[in-house]
């Protein structure tokens, strides 16, 4: 059965709700929604280094986005 599909910039949103849900949006913190094979994936980019509350916020973005790639697929 075919998913819903989604643009990377609803994928993106979808994702930075969920993490609002849970913690602070790290001001620091940007997330982008490529293409990946026939799937797609999240990339993270954060300026400066990364301290430990900054890794458990990049996990989540991955935990969020790795559920999600199972509900949509990119338009």
């Amino acid at each position: 059965m075919k998913k819903p599909s989604k643009t990377a910039a609803e994928l993106e949103a979808s994702i930075k709700v969920e993490m609002e849900d849970i913690c602070d949006w790290p001001t620091d913190m940007a997330i982008s929604v490529q293409p990946d094979g026939d799937t797609w994936k999240v990339a993270v980019m954060q300026e400066g280094s990364v301290d430990d509350g900054n890794r458990r916020a990049r996990e989540m973005v991955e935990q969020i986005a790795a559920r999600l790639r199972t509900e949509y697929d990119l338009k």
